[in-house]
């Protein structure tokens, strides 16, 4: 094994397969990136070509291009070994059948029946009609096979035979997503069925799942895809972005299209910057991988009113993670694919003229309502003030609600007050959507440890924050209401998010008078402040917890510098989390096991794509 490893190594290039997954910046004789295993937004991770090892000095992760790829592709050695030697174009001859994990039969299903659809596509006489409407659609030979298109026969068992044939059973046939189960009898049918078929493929360019579009016209799901699978995470996947990656960072821009046959001539045109989201909204996982690449999106969706759902919904989730997005405006066609066979012109230039999204906010309601007068005023500032609350950077925030202020000719303190109000419904209908951890008390027992734990930890929050109460607004950032299973800490905690939504600019200030260096001369006292507003509610066991954190603060915390609190508090964040996230991957577990034993494969199926949400955010 280790002379194979050694081949492999000699072979590969840390600089070329690190590149492959996120943006470099060159560093002398070295490289720097943004490391893609914890969030910064200043360079941590250093990369060094002559000794081809890796480091970050802000999690501490390192290694080599093997830890890395573990790292980056969740796998362990035996399959990161797979994928860096078929990197390298080494042949393994010393893995064993023993070693080979399911989930790489599943990878050879997907890849296999790839090639056999793009077989079936480049020279059955049944897909000669699908060769015309490619043809028509002005997709050249290079690009269907850059892509690898291909079509399923109108068969109920063409593509499940032939992949019999290869020596898979039905049942990892049908857990790649091949196949659905019969409603009656035993038995499986083919997925596709007479369609155009589009791979799906991974950052490691292997075939994950597919899309399938029908050629038929009385069809009434014009577009199926593969459902949930053990290597098919949709939550993580883009379509085209494995092909996008390079012209991605080039460009420091992702553009986000509707579908597969908007990316697809794009790349044709020469703009390969662009991958597609499919029909739904972004994710938080879909985000974070685009974030290796670029901080910069940029949409054209389709604005029929499931793509405007899609769009917004995007557009909430990406500002969130502090992403600069862009709107782009066609000048032809109901779509990309469309405005590119007009004119591949006309493309290039929409999305060179590209507007910030605030700004295209402002102009759009502003093309509805009239500035002038009272009613509209109310209805623009709503509308732009539910905008500007999503921005996950509180400058931007500040900016746009200067903009606004002006626009309207409506002082900025009022402004601050409607976007407060929104902020606080915004909790409570979160809190309300979240009321089952509240009951978690009296329906699962084992987690009552846990629960002494939280108040514990919770108690060491409120007594960093009573020395450097300026970390209140990072704390509400980063501590999610979810991660909370004490009903107790769950509803102090809800209390004081809405408390420093009442007091943003109070706690604001506090930021001004530390770099002064004069909060020991500031009134500002934290505790009596918190202790007023839960004494109006009456809340007697809330304040006696918030006076026995003031003695602890007092007691551990009063020596210690502002970055000191500050690495307390995220390290105390860091384990509320991994608390959170490892009861919750541990009952699902044991949930996965009850539903293999009983042969239950759509629960099974919903349980792997939960844990690997799960998974993923762990790591």
């Amino acid at each position: 094994m280790s002379q194979e490893t050694d081949e492999i190594k000699a072979k590969s290039d840390i600089i070329e397969l690190i590149g492959g997954y996120i943006k470099l910046i060159p560093a002398g004789a070295n490289h720097r990136a943004l490391c893609p295993f914890h969030n910064e937004k200043t360079p941590s991770m250093m990369i060094s070509q002559s000794k081809q090892i890796w480091k970050c000095f802000g999690c501490g992760e390192g290694g080599d291009i093997f830890d890395f790829v573990m790292k980056i592709e969740n796998v362990e050695f035996p399959e990161a070994l797979k994928i860096l030697a078929g990197k390298a174009g080494v042949t393994l001859k010393h893995s064993s059948q023993t070693q080979e994990k399911k989930d790489t039969r599943l990878y050879d299903v997907c890849d296999l029946v790839s090639r056999y659809w793009h077989q079936v596509y480049l020279s059955s006489s049944q897909a000669e009609s699908v060769r015309k409407y490619l043809a028509d659609r002005g997709l050249s030979p290079e690009i269907i096979e850059d892509f690898r298109i291909g079509y399923s026969i109108d068969s109920w068992d063409d593509s499940s035979k032939f992949l019999t044939k290869k020596k898979f059973n039905d049942q990892l046939i049908f857990l790649a997503g091949m196949t659905v189960k019969k409603d009656k009898g035993f038995g499986f049918y083919d997925r596709f069925r007479g369609r155009i078929m589009f791979p799906i493929i991974d950052l490691s360019g292997r075939v994950v799942g597919f899309g399938g579009r029908t050629m038929k016209s009385d069809d009434t799901a014009k577009y199926i895809n593969s459902p949930q699978t053990p290597i098919y995470n949709k939550s993580v996947v883009l379509y085209g972005l494995y092909q996008a990656k390079e012209a991605i960072k080039e460009n420091d821009l992702c553009i986000l299209v509707e579908g597969y046959m908007d990316v697809i001539p794009s790349h044709q045109a020469g703009v390969k910057n662009v991958v597609a989201i499919s029909g739904t909204a972004l994710t938080i996982g879909q985000i974070k991988i685009l974030k290796r690449y670029t901080s910069n999106i940029a949409l054209a969706l389709d604005m029929d009113s499931a793509g405007r759902q899609a769009a917004e919904r995007s557009i909430e989730i990406a500002l969130g993670q502090e992403m600069n997005v862009r709107m782009i405006d066609l000048p032809s066609g109901k779509d990309p694919g469309e405005c590119i066979a007009n004119n591949p012109d006309q493309w290039r230039q929409a999305i060179g003229a590209g507007r910030p999204i605030m700004k295209y906010y402002f102009e759009r309601v502003q093309e509805k309502h009239d500035i002038n007068n009272p009613e509209d005023k109310k209805v623009i500032a709503k509308y732009l003030l539910e905008k500007i609350h999503l921005l996950g950077s509180p400058v931007e925030q500040d900016y746009w609600l200067k903009e606004l202020s002006n626009k309207l000719s409506v002082s900025e303190t009022v402004l601050r007050e409607l976007i407060a109000k929104i902020i606080n419904k915004q909790d409570v209908k979160y809190s309300r959507e979240n009321t089952t951890i509240t009951k978690v008390d009296s329906q699962v027992s084992h987690y009552k440890d846990d629960y002494d734990k939280e108040k514990v930890l919770f108690s060491r929050l409120l007594a960093a924050l009573y020395n450097y109460p300026e970390n209140l607004g990072k704390l509400i950032d980063t501590l999610r209401l979810e991660y909370l299973h004490n009903s107790f800490i769950f509803a102090l905690y809800k209390e004081l998010i809405l408390f420093y939504t009442k007091n943003t600019d109070l706690i604001s200030k506090i930021d001004v008078d530390k770099s002064k260096e004069s909060s020991s001369d500031s009134d500002f006292d934290l505790l009596d402040l918190l202790k007023s507003w839960f004494d109006r509610k009456e809340l007697v066991a809330e304040i006696d917890f918030l006076n026995q954190s003031y003695l602890l603060g007092q007691n551990d915390f009063g020596d210690l510098t502002s970055r000191e609190i500050r690495s307390e508090i995220d390290d105390i964040v860091r384990t509320l989390k991994e608390n959170y996230l490892t009861s919750t991957i541990n009952n699902l577990k044991t949930e996965l096991e009850q539903a293999e034993k009983s042969g239950d494969n759509k629960l099974v199926e919903k349980i792997y794509s939960q844990l690997n949400d799960l998974i993923l955010q762990k790591n």
